[in-house]
């Protein structure tokens, strides 16, 4: 059976990206386009993974880290953090909230990135 991942991600070009490259990982993919329906979707699908953007409409990915911790949705879940954002302010505030990994995108290709997130889903 095959890991269930959640992306978060409001571009559409970059979810969709994503979602094929996942996709042709062997994961199953849902997705989400901003904090709100990330939450309503980790309640609904139990993700094996959340690969979560900050930067997103509505509710963004420090306010559904902060969620997560207070509500303790689903325990163990790994939150790897996608974003564009470099502040080391932000990337340490993400890992206090739970993040297990912050990737900032321009760093690596998606390929790169799924390999990454390998480990966290043993």
């Amino acid at each position: 059976m095959s890991k269930v991942v959640l992306l978060v991600e409001d571009n559409d070009f970059i979810r969709n990206m994503y979602q094929l490259k996942l996709a042709k990982a062997d994961f199953s993919v849902v997705e989400a386009v901003d904090g709100q329906m990330a939450l309503d979707k980790i309640g609904e699908h139990k993700p094996d993974l959340v690969l979560l953007d900050l930067m997103m409409p509505n509710v963004n990915g420090i306010d559904v880290l902060k969620s997560l911790k207070k509500q303790n949705l689903v325990p163990g879940l790994p939150v790897i953090v996608l974003t564009n954002v470099m502040d080391p302010q932000t990337i340490e505030q993400a890992k206090e909230l739970g993040a297990r990994d912050y990737i900032v995108k321009t760093d690596l290709t998606p390929s790169q990135v799924v390999e990454k997130l390998q480990p966290f889903l043993k």
